[in-house]
């Protein structure tokens, strides 16, 4: 199908601004994702030349970013004869997809209302006897395109540029800079890719102790991390590109918190547009291996928990070249 254009938006004309509810259909549980064509996959399988593939995922026992996150438990349950694993973590602990019912928009159709993708509110996106835009979507329907890495630390080494403050929202990364990254490295997005955008968080909290790491939670002034900006022109540019999913090293893929009382790239992309959102994920080999081949373009596949229903999900996603 055709992307109607960023203007065009909301779709539905009685919904939250930006919406495109409706797009795909009354049913539709898959939102951006329906953009994948097979297309988009055998465009990808094309960049497959080494046949090197590379981890884009941190371990499940990575110490959580958030204090309200409890960290992964381990327990090995021996029968005598034979081992089982018993997991307990928070899905958005570590490296992950955002779902549809992750994050809605705050405060729609009034203060102290929260309606998340298609209209479903707060107590049922909360209901884990309602399946409807579960996880599992992420799952049933792997999330499989080309793909394509905009490392910015290395495009503002490149131009002696100053680096990103992993731990501040104070100066979101713009769309020139994305735009001037994308074309520093040849980079093409087309309807259907999937984009992932590093900062170098993952550097730059793994070189924090412990301590170090729970102070940073702790802050008076919150929680604070890099991204992208939440602006209108932002969202303009991954609406008609025709981005199917977006994912980043840091904890939010935008800069954290969004300016108090605007809308968040959170609200857009998945409340407004069914968008997958990736977060923390581990981009420091596929950075190295980009620069290796000098190419920043590959194909990319995930499958996520098939829990129906769920909010988030580990991606158990990869890069091969």
């Amino acid at each position: 199908m055709s992307i109607p254009p960023f203007s065009s938006l909301p779709i539905d004309k009685s919904g939250p601004p930006y919406n495109a509810w409706g797009l795909y259909g009354p049913q539709d549980e898959k939102g951006r994702l329906n953009l994948i064509k097979p297309e988009n996959v055998k465009r990808g399988k094309e960049t497959i030349k080494e046949g090197v593939a590379v981890n884009l995922n941190l371990p499940l026992d990575f110490l959580p970013v958030h204090a309200s996150r409890a960290p992964l438990e381990h327990e090995i349950k021996c029968s005598g004869h034979s081992n089982d694993d018993i997991l307990k973590f928070n899905t958005q602990g570590s490296t992950q997809w955002d779902g549809f019912r992750h994050y809605p928009y705050q405060n729609w159709p009034e203060e102290g209302k929260f309606t998340f993708y298609g209209g479903m509110d707060i107590s049922e996106a909360s209901d884990s006897s309602i399946k409807k835009y579960g996880v599992h979507n992420y799952a049933q329907k792997p999330i499989t395109s080309t793909a394509h890495l905009l490392d910015i630390p290395l495009y503002l080494s490149k131009h002696n540029l100053p680096p990103i403050d992993a731990f501040s929202n104070s100066n979101p990364i713009s769309l020139s800079t994305l735009k001037s990254c994308a074309e520093e490295f040849n980079v093409d997005v087309q309807p259907g890719d999937i984009l992932l955008v590093r900062t170098g968080f993952t550097e730059a909290i793994l070189s924090k102790s412990v301590e170090e790491r729970e102070g940073l939670k702790r802050r008076k002034e919150g929680n604070l991390s890099c991204g992208v900006e939440a602006s209108e022109e932002m969202w303009a540019w991954h609406w008609d590109k025709g981005i199917s999913a977006v994912a980043s090293d840091c904890p939010s893929y935008e800069s954290w918190p969004a300016p108090s009382g605007q809308l968040s790239c959170h609200q857009i992309f998945l409340a407004g547009w069914g968008l997958p959102i990736g977060e923390l994920f581990d981009l420091r080999e596929l950075s190295k291996k980009c620069q290796e081949y000098n190419r920043w373009t590959f194909f990319f596949t995930s499958v996520g928990l098939n829990v129906p229903g769920g909010i988030a999900t580990p991606p158990n996603a990869q890069a091969i070249f």
